[in-house]
C-alpha cells in the first residue's frame, strides 16, 4: 500500500461526514458511485470505443440540441477542450488570444494554451470584474478569438452582463473576430440571464461546458461549434491525449448529471442568494458578490486562512459537518480569509440560520 497522504485522510474525513456545505451530497464510495451510475438507462448500451459508441453520440446530440449548436464532442477534460478551441481558431498564428486576466484558462491552467500550443495571450479588463466591449476596442491589436468565462469563477462567480453580452458578441462579429465562451458554469449561469441555454449559446462561435461542477458528473466536457469546427478539432483531441479507449463511466454520469441537477439551477441559485443575505448581516463578514447572481459566492471572514482551515477541519471530526477544507487570503478584509460557497443539494439538509450559526462557531473558535 502507499504511504498515506493528508489530501487522503481529507477525503476520508469528508465522506464520514453527515452533512456537506458545498456542492452535492458526495457518493460514499467508488463501489457507491458506480452502482448510481448502473441505474442510468443508457447503462444497458454497449461501451464506447475511442469516442465512437451509441450512448456517446446520444449525449453529443443532446447537448448540442440544448444548446442550440449544430455539433458537439466530448472531451475527457475541459482544459483539452479549451485548448483544442482556441488552436482551432487561431489556426496556424499565435492568437493573440484575448482573455480575462483571472479566467481559468490562464490561472487555473497555468498559461498552457501558451506553453503547449505556442499561442499568446492578451490580458483585457480589470482584476475584479469581468470585462466589457469597450475594453475590447481599447485593446493595441486584433485578436484572433475572444474568451468569455460565465461566471467568472476568480472574480467571485461575476457574470457578464447580458446587454455587455450581447455587444460583446456584435462587436466581434462585426470585426470578424471567434468569441468563445468558457461555459463550465453554463449550467449554473443560466437562471440569472433568465434565457434558454440555446439563447447564450447563440452568442458565440464555439461553446465549452462542463459535467462535472454544477451537475456532478464523475469528470468530463463537451465542446460545440459548427460542424466543420468540430470536424476540423479531431486531429487535436488526440494531440491533446483525448481519444481515450473508454469513458462510458464520464458519459454515464453526464447523463445522470443533466436529468438529476440541471432542472434544479434556479433552485440552488435563489438558495444562495437567501443564504448569502443572510450572511451578510453578521458584522464584519463580507459576502462577494451581493447579492450572487449563481449558486456560489465568495465569504470573506475576519480571521487568519490557516486558523480558520484547521477549525473547520476540527468541526468535520468533532461534529461530522463538512464546511470544506480550502481558504484563501481575503482581498476584502485585512489579514482574513476567503472561502467560497457553493450551493448544490447538499445544502438541503441546512437551514440559512444554521449556516450561520455554525460559521459563527467556527471563526469565534479560530479566533481564540
Amino acid at each position: 500500500m502507499p504511504d498515506i497522504r493528508p489530501s487522503h485522510l481529507e477525503t476520508t474525513l469528508r465522506l464520514q461526514c453527515s452533512r456537506w456545505l458545498n456542492g452535492h451530497r458526495p457518493a460514499r464510495s467508488m463501489q457507491a458511485s458506480l452502482l448510481a451510475l448502473s441505474q442510468v438507462a443508457e447503462a444497458s448500451l454497449p461501451l464506447d470505443v475511442y469516442g465512437d459508441g451509441i450512448a456517446m453520440q446520444t449525449l453529443e446530440a443532446d447537448v448540442a440540441a440544448l444548446l442550440g449548436k449544430p455539433a458537439a464532442s466530448f472531451f475527457h477534460k475541459g482544459v483539452a477542450a479549451q485548448l483544442a478551441a482556441l488552436r482551432g481558431w487561431c489556426g496556424e498564428g499565435q492568437g493573440p488570444v484575448a482573455l480575462h486576466p483571472q479566467c481559468h484558462i490562464a490561472v487555473d491552467e497555468s498559461d498552457a494554451f501558451e506553453h503547449l500550443m505556442g499561442l499568446r495571450g492578451l490580458q483585457v479588463g480589470a482584476p475584479d470584474t469581468p470585462f466589457t466591449v469597450q475594453a475590447l476596442q481599447a485593446l493595441p491589436e486584433k485578436p484572433a478569438v475572444v474568451v468569455v468565462e460565465l461566471p467568472l469563477r476568480r472574480a467571485g462567480f461575476q457574470l457578464t452582463a447580458w446587454d455587455d453580452l450581447v455587444a460583446i458578441s456584435d462587436w466581434c462579429r462585426r470585426e470578424g473576430i471567434a468569441l468563445h465562451l468558457d461555459g463550465a458554469r453554463l449550467w449554473e449561469a443560466q437562471p440569472h440571464y433568465e434565457r434558454p441555454l440555446a439563447e447564450i449559446a447563440a452568442l458565440a462561435d464555439s461553446v465549452y461546458v462542463s459535467f462535472y461542477k454544477g451537475l456532478g458528473g464523475l469528470s468530463g466536457a463537451m465542446l460545440l461549434g459548427s460542424e466543420a469546427f468540430i470536424e476540423a478539432l479531431r486531429p487535436w483531441k488526440s494531440r491533446l491525449a483525448g481519444n481515450v479507449y473508454t469513458l462510458y463511466p464520464f458519459v454515464l454520469s453526464a447523463f445522470q448529471g443533466l436529468r438529476e441537477q440541471l432542472p434544479h439551477m434556479a433552485d440552488y441559485r435563489n438558495r444562495a442568494r437567501n443564504l448569502a443575505a443572510h450572511l451578510a448581516r453578521v458584522p464584519s463578514w463580507h459576502v462577494a458578490p451581493e447579492p450572487p447572481p449563481t449558486n456560489s459566492f465568495q465569504l470573506h471572514l475576519p480571521v487568519a486562512p490557516d486558523a480558520l482551515r484547521e477549525t473547520m477541519l476540527a468541526v468535520a471530526r468533532e461534529q461530522g459537518f463538512w464546511l470544506g477544507a480550502r481558504t484563501t487570503p481575503s482581498h476584502k478584509i485585512a489579514d482574513g480569509a476567503m472561502v467560497e460557497v457553493v450551493v448544490g443539494n447538499a445544502a438541503q439538509d441546512w437551514t440559512d440560520d444554521e449556516v450561520v450559526t455554525l460559521w459563527q462557531q467556527v471563526v469565534s473558535a479560530a479566533q481564540r
